[in-house]
């Protein structure tokens, strides 16, 4: 999470412009919107709340990808 945090610092005119996908094996979505966190995970939640961030498992992209794929086949 900490990585994010510092990236959307370095890169935040990409983070304002565009919708950023998250792809991890982590619960950092649910991390972040816990209520009953702690001070340091409450600071950076409050900062990164004002990008559109979606975190998304492995499994998620990959089944994405499949139908992605059977879809630009089928159209052929």
């Amino acid at each position: 999470m900490y990585a994010i945090l510092i990236t959307s610092r370095k890169l935040h005119h990409y983070f304002d412009a565009y919708h950023i996908a998250v792809v991890t094996e982590y619960p950092l979505g649910d991390i972040l919107r816990n209520k009953e966190a702690s001070g340091r995970i409450i600071k950076w939640a409050v900062e990164l709340s004002t990008y559109t961030i979606d975190f998304r498992t492995h499994h998620m992209m990959k089944s994405q990808a499949l139908a992605d794929f059977i879809t630009k086949w089928m159209d052929m």
